[in-house]
């Protein structure tokens, strides 16, 4: 008899074919990454590299003699992947903040790059050790890992998606309080505000699939639940909906709509970082840069 670590009948065409799909996404990102320099996508790559190694392992997982090593590994790195595409949209988001200048923003473009990102890798962190406790003891009789396992993993997506939407809050404020600013010099990054919308409602929709996916999982008949028991909804709320984020970071590339000048802003001046991360708002000097078009 076949074994399996799948509670239903895995595809391996479908997890080669999303293997396939994630590494040319990938592969457009490190040839625009090079041509744009635009070095700070480097943690998106990281991201869509995670995820290839998820179906190419989640593809071993489903052949005739799989191990509990290649489910695992393809679990984890399937489900902690997003946390790196978060990551890269509070960096986007940061980086336009810094290029509209101060005034707009609620928080400083530095500080919601480091909170966010800080917040994101605990996410990251906790979801990993979550999902590694529930997949490797949820066939054993005793439930007491794999239920510590699962709570641990709830909590690490649920901080993840209070965190994404309050992130989301702060940048319509931003983008509210910009266009008041700038009106009409901001309709060129437009799109990418557009681009981070729609990107944080893909992550945030397939974050809350995964939450209701392991929340609803009965251990009283045996890791019961539709979500988990069932293929399709894994590959149409959570491999489609990544897969499409960063698709529309590939159409709409951050570096075609922000400058390649570190610090400079909309207005033609340049913000100059102080010495010490710890110094306070005089950290920054407004300097004219010479023959800057606007």
């Amino acid at each position: 008899m076949e074994r399996s670590y799948f509670p239903y009948k895995a595809s391996k065409p479908a997890a080669v074919l999303f293997a396939v799909l994630y590494s040319v996404s990938v592969a457009a990102h490190v040839f625009q990454m090079i041509k744009l320099r635009a070095y700070f996508m480097s943690v998106l790559i990281v991201g869509l590299l995670v995820e290839v190694l998820g179906y190419v392992t989640r593809k071993l997982a489903i052949d005739d003699d799989p191990t509990l090593w290649s489910f695992s590994t393809s679990q984890v790195c399937i489900l902690v992947a997003p946390a790196f595409l978060a990551a890269s949209a509070y960096m986007i988001v940061g980086r336009m903040m810094a290029y509209v200048g101060p005034g707009a923003s609620v928080i400083s473009h530095r500080l919601i790059t480091k909170v966010f990102v800080i917040v994101d890798i605990l996410c990251l962190i906790t979801q990993a050790a979550g999902i590694a406790m529930f997949v490797t003891n949820v066939d054993k009789a005793d439930r007491t890992v794999v239920l510590r396992g699962r709570n641990i993993l709830m909590t690490g997506l649920a901080l993840q998606i209070i965190s994404y939407l309050i992130f989301v809050v702060i940048t319509i404020i931003f983008d509210i309080r910009a266009q008041r600013m700038k009106g009409t010099q901001l309709k060129k990054l437009r799109p990418l505000f557009w681009a981070s919308y729609s990107v944080a409602f893909l992550i945030i929709g397939r974050s809350i699939y995964r939450a209701i996916e392991f929340g609803t999982v009965d251990f009283k008949r045996r890791t019961q639940g539709y979500l988990y028991t069932h293929e399709w909804p894994f590959y149409v709320l959570d491999a489609v909906p990544i897969l499409a984020a960063a698709v529309i970071l590939n159409v709409i590339h951050p570096s075609s709509y922000l400058p390649s000048k570190k610090g400079l802003r909309m207005d033609g001046t340049i913000e100059v970082p102080a010495r010490h991360w710890w110094s306070k708002s005089k950290s920054t000097k407004e300097h004219e840069l010479e023959n800057a078009t606007p």
